[in-house]
């Protein structure tokens, strides 16, 4: 039966790419062979796969860890973006796209990368995948899984199709009770489930520290700082620090470019505005204060400077690029601002919203008011940053947890081929 409708779907998925330019890229891995570009992936990895970019950020964090602990990992997605992504992100770790989950496709995926554990990131449940796995004795490895209020009802209609390949899965790391008991209901042995929390939402395990060259150059004053900002961003950035100008407030500005390469652009469109700026790499260059911007034109001080932020922005939001990183500041203790697209940090801002951390602005006047009135009530905004490293405490240790449940996996014997069918 499995390879009759393998047969029938074969078809459809050959048409999706004949009509679609977008499918075409990266054909050869979605078949399941070697990927067009970059190392390939390597025998006995651990294979982590994610959907999209939310999904393989949060597997770059489980590969840091079971690296560290001597594993080998390689990486997948279902989307040319996540893929970009994590090649940018982690250059170590070879990612490719995910195969079709057709039966003939995913045994040659399996064949040519032949690892010792799939791990599959929150819902990516592929049954052809997940079946192909247990027949060749790989342990399936959900981590921070999570069954939505929506979908478990549509799980429960087609039991009899699914049943099957929740049981195959060997062990699971959910990210909550509730997570964990609709695993449990949908057919993954109780003693296979354990709650680990969220990876999107982990917090850095180290609290970032601040150059203390930086320290010296800042104001004793309110500090706005717009973080991973895109074209656009940097001049409702600056209207933010007029309008808190406007409503009294003392406030210097802090500027960092997504891309330091466009740093010049950056500095030029701030000295039409009027403003004095500094650079951060000016080492031995003036102090910043009130009414001033300093430009942060290279990587890796930027979670320092959340830690003296009053209030943050972190940008790709404003901008439709689906947002960037809001758990740095949120986890300095620091309220956030963000722009309506941040589907690439979904979690991170349902999170912030539900405990007050955080506010959705819809364009650059609503950031200006917001940012107004955080900055002019320094107390409060302090308050709300409290809240947001609360609500993140409680999924710290979550990267540890899921990697301990591959790690006890790997551990063990091969375990038996699961049900088939």
């Amino acid at each position: 039966m499995a390879a009759l409708a393998a047969l029938a779907g074969l078809p459809f998925a050959l048409g999706a790419f004949a009509v679609s330019p977008q499918a075409r890229r990266g054909w050869r891995e979605r078949l399941g062979r070697a990927p067009d570009r970059g190392p390939q992936p390597l025998k006995d990895s651990v294979w982590i796969h994610g959907a999209s970019v939310g999904e393989i950020l949060a597997a770059a964090k489980l590969s840091d860890r079971l690296r560290a602990g001597g594993h080998l990992t390689c990486a997948s997605t279902m989307t040319l973006t996540g893929r970009d992504v994590m090649r940018r992100a982690r250059p170590e770790v070879p990612c490719s796209l995910a195969p079709l989950d057709h039966p003939w496709l995913v045994e040659i995926a399996l064949s040519r990368v032949r690892p010792c554990a799939l791990v599959l990131i929150e819902t990516e449940l592929w049954p052809s995948w997940i079946a192909a796995a247990a027949r060749r004795g790989v342990p399936v490895v959900v981590a921070s899984g999570r069954i939505s209020t929506r979908s478990f009802p549509r799980y429960r209609r087609l039991a009899p199709i699914f049943r099957g390949t929740f049981a195959r899965l060997t062990a699971v790391g959910a990210r909550t009770e509730v997570d964990a008991e609709r695993f449990v209901a949908l057919g993954v042995p109780h003693g296979r489930v354990q709650v680990c929390g969220d990876l999107k939402l982990s917090p850095p395990e180290t609290p970032p520290r601040l150059a203390h060259e930086l320290e010296r150059r800042l104001p004793d004053c309110a500090i706005l700082v717009a973080g991973s900002t895109h074209a656009g961003e940097e001049e409702a950035a600056l209207g933010a620090l007029q309008a808190a100008e406007n409503a009294g407030v003392s406030v210097a500005l802090v500027l960092a470019p997504r891309y330091p390469e466009r740093s010049d652009e950056v500095e030029r469109m701030v000295r039409k505005a009027g403003r004095p700026l500094l650079r951060s790499s000016e080492r031995d260059g003036a102090n910043l204060k009130a009414g001033g911007v300093l430009l942060l034109d290279g990587l890796g001080d930027l979670a320092g400077l959340y830690t003296r932020a009053t209030v943050a922005f972190v940008g790709g939001s404003l901008v439709p690029r689906g947002g960037h990183n809001l758990l740095e500041p949120a986890a300095a203790g620091r309220p956030v601002l963000f722009g309506p697209h941040t589907e690439n940090a979904k979690n991170a801002a349902d999170l912030l919203l539900a405990c007050g951390a955080g506010e959705r602005v819809a364009d650059a006047q609503a950031f200006a008011a917001a940012a107004a009135r955080w900055l002019a009530d320094p107390k409060a905004a302090a308050q709300r940053g409290s809240r947001g490293r609360q609500a993140l405490d409680a999924h710290r240790g979550s990267v540890e947890c899921n990697a301990a449940l591959v790690e006890a996996v790997l551990g063990s014997p091969p375990p038996r081929p699961g049900v088939q069918g």
